[in-house]
């Protein structure tokens, strides 16, 4: 009991701790009454303005100013104490709650703890709660899982989460099956752990095929001296041969080199041979420089040797991790400095005196901000208040760089004009406020002279991330360097292949029809709504996201052969236009086999089936007769007298029918009679259908030996027919299930 009101204790005792006095002007050390002890912190000044921090947290609370509490803890109110949320280990998502103390269960968990299984469900496992009779077979993501199951729990890759590993876990992005991660980590220039994929790339190879010639690929030794370098105008490639044993590489040109951000964690390749054989790789084989940094990377692994006489493709991931071979290993934001500013790229040509090199298809995997095939490894970044742009990479306006010579790496401080102005974002030269700036002084991004004010600078009435001009020989002032996919004068409407309303503040977005429409052709997806409108390869939907009817498998996949294909069903058998996401089919009652093409009825149920729906279609031909001759009660006599003939001629094909039903039925009840414990409740139900027979028999005496009195037998046949028809329905639906399960 005393450990109930511990912590309650704790923090009431905490709450009345005195807060700390300042010691800078204008600043207050804050702790929401949760400390005493506070530190000066320049970084925290910059970002929120007060730059004390606070040291020791108590009552379970934790940030610069005391002022959260800890993960797996919960407060109802504003500054009451934080409470420990004691979410159960095995049947939560994660251990913390809501402000009711109320935590997330996994699938087929209850209880404000998730500590239960929901009714029908067991056992509480790791694992959550499955319903009973159900297997613990996973059903893991293969992007984001490891492909092991333990205890039914999927393992996931170091950077993936949920129960089956298919989403990622926080500051990470893009959950690939080709990532050993499983997901990237948020870049954001350090700025930001916040981000998604973006939506305004898409895929672009950077390539040398040699069609040509040599495109700019350059031969150099080791000592950094120059080399020649050949193209080979019959094999299409290119090629260095050696003299000393000194190595020479192949140098890439320009198109290869500069800011490669958007080829991190992507592949680079190329088709290499060797005229000798029984050589060995080196650790130096492909060597990558940028930025004051360099990893190399050999062609195969220690102990193997290169073969010989023909060519091979050498494929290497540009990211940090182990599997990407890279020597030394660099740290996330360390590698992508590296890809940030690339300034070498080299290949290894030659390896020992008198040997040659071939060097051909290299491709640089990189992405675009145009529309094409989505590049889901582009980041999008969620930024504080100081940056801007996609990837935080800019300084927000009235911001500056406080260490210019890092570029988007530093960090934005504000600006500090008098008058609150603008200023630029690398040298803090003031723009705009109360600042004397002069008239020579251009005006940043984002902002433009108006004429009316020579001396200063105002923001444009753009959009976010816009700039603008004044239209010569006018005050008008109009909006230029739209964001992707927008367009006009003032960026007022989107272009193909994107979507949105820019003057309704809805951004353009590239249409996501995940590959499943004509690249180059125009009008694929609605420019307001998003909606795709020329779905190919047999998908449908309003993302071109699902398969057609009567077609199955995956319309997402980027191989078309893999997307969708035709139900292979028989016709007789299976649901028409329909089956699994596996391509199985789905069968009629009566029909089994992978393609429903096996009957599971007795032989006889065909004919049982055509003469009950014959039998059921002239019934329904007799009572709409007698239904209209009633309604015609004042009819003449002639006309009365041919109707009744005709009434009683179908009623004599029914009766006929009826027998040939019969002789069927007795086939049918031997059949039965000769099925372990089927045979009592069968005869019963034929015995069922006999006595509707002979009812209509009945009938069809009664009715001819009154012909004459025609209104009496036309109610009685019609109240007759009403009672018989309901039976018969009944009687014949509950056989033909009852033939089903036979």
């Amino acid at each position: 009991m005393a450990g109930r009101w511990l912590l309650p204790l704790a923090c009431l005792a905490a709450s009345l701790l005195p807060a700390a006095p300042s010691t800078r002007r204008g600043e207050v050390c804050d702790c929401n009454g949760m400390s005493r002890q506070c530190i000066f912190d320049w970084q925290l000044l910059r970002e929120t303005g007060n730059g004390y921090r606070c040291l020791g947290c108590r009552g379970n609370t934790e940030g610069a100013h005391c002022e959260r509490c800890k993960e797996g803890f919960f407060r109802r109110r504003e500054r009451e104490c934080c409470l420990p949320c004691h979410c159960h280990p095995w049947g939560s998502l994660s251990t913390q709650c809501d402000n009711y103390g109320r935590c997330s269960c996994k699938p087929g968990v209850m209880g404000d703890k998730c500590d239960r299984c929901q009714p029908g469900f067991e056992p509480l496992s790791e694992a959550g709660c499955r319903r009973s009779g159900q297997s613990l077979q996973c059903e893991c993501d293969p992007a984001g899982s490891s492909g092991n199951c333990r205890s039914g729990r999927c393992v996931c890759k170091a950077s993936a989460a949920g129960e089956r590993c298919e989403r990622c876990k926080r500051h990470f992005y893009n959950l690939d099956a080709r990532n050993p991660m499983g997901c990237s980590p948020c870049f954001c220039y350090g700025h930001s752990a916040t981000c998604v994929s973006a939506d305004n790339h898409s895929v672009h190879n950077i390539t040398s095929t040699f069609q040509q010639g040599a495109e700019g690929w350059r031969g150099v030794h080791a000592s950094s001296s120059p080399a020649q370098l050949q193209w080979s105008p019959r094999h299409r490639d290119a090629f260095i041969a050696a003299r000393r044993s000194e190595p020479i590489y192949f140098v890439a040109p320009a198109k290869f080199l500069g800011n490669q951000q958007l080829s991190y964690s992507q592949t680079l390749s190329f088709d290499y041979r060797l005229d000798r054989g029984g050589l060995q790789p080196s650790p130096h084989d492909v060597i990558l420089e940028g930025d004051g940094l360099r990893v190399t990377a050999p062609f195969l692994p220690q102990g193997e040797v290169l073969p010989c006489g023909v060519s091979h493709t050498y494929t290497f991931r540009l990211d940090e991790h182990p599997s990407s071979k890279w020597s030394p290993r660099l740290n996330h934001l360390e590698f992508r400095r590296l890809l940030g500013n690339l300034t070498a790229l080299w290949i290894r040509a030659t390896f020992g005196e008198y040997s040659t090199g071939y060097i051909d298809n290299v491709t640089l995997v990189s992405a675009q901000p145009i529309p094409g095939v989505p590049a889901p490894w582009v980041e999008r970044c969620e930024c504080p208040a100081a940056y801007g742009g996609q990837f935080c990479e800019r300084c927000a306006p009235g911001y500056r760089r406080d260490s210019p010579g890092q570029g988007p790496f530093s960090i934005c401080v504000p600006c500090g004009c008098q008058g609150g102005g603008i200023c630029d974002p690398d040298t803090g030269e003031c723009y705009s406020g109360d600042e004397n700036v002069g008239s020579s002084v251009s005006c940043p991004f984002g902002s433009y002279h108006d004429p009316r004010q020579p001396h200063g600078c105002r923001t444009c009435p753009c959009g976010h991330g816009q700039g603008c001009s004044v239209v010569p020989g006018s005050e008008e002032v109009t909006c230029d360097h739209c964001p992707p996919g927008a367009a006009g004068d003032n960026c007022e409407y989107c272009v193909d292949g994107y979507f949105g309303d820019p003057v309704a503040s809805q951004p353009c977005q590239l249409c996501q029809c995940n590959g499943n429409v004509e690249p180059n052709a125009v009008g694929n997806c609605d420019r307001r709504t998003g909606e795709c409108l020329k779905c190919i390869h047999n998908t449908t939907g309003f993302y071109c996201d699902r398969c057609k009817d009567g077609f199955f498998g995956n319309p997402l996949a980027p191989d078309p052969a893999d997307k969708c294909r035709a139900c292979a069903c028989n016709s007789v058998g299976a649901e028409p236009l329909k089956c699994r996401r596996d391509g199985s089919c789905i069968c009629k009652p009566g029909f089994e086999g992978p393609n429903c093409e096996e009957s599971e009825c007795p032989a006889c149920y065909s004919q049982v089936k055509a003469q009950v729906d014959l039998y059921l279609q002239q019934l329904a031909e007799l009572e709409l007769l007698f239904s209209g001759l009633q309604a015609g009660g004042g009819a003449q006599s002639q006309e009365l007298e041919r109707r009744m003939q005709v009434a009683e001629e179908m009623l004599r094909t029914i009766l006929r029918e009826a027998l040939s039903l019969q002789a069927s039925y007795r086939s049918l009840e031997g059949r039965v009679t000769r099925m372990n414990g089927q045979g009592p409740s069968s005869r019963s139900r034929l015995g069922e259908i006999k006595a509707t027979v002979e009812r209509l028999r009945s009938l069809g005496s009664q009715y001819e030996r009154q012909v004459q009195e025609t209104r009496q037998l036309l109610e009685r046949a019609r109240l007759d027919l009403e009672s018989s028809g309901a039976t018969l329905r009944r009687v014949v639906r509950a056989f033909v299930c009852d033939t089903l399960l036979v």
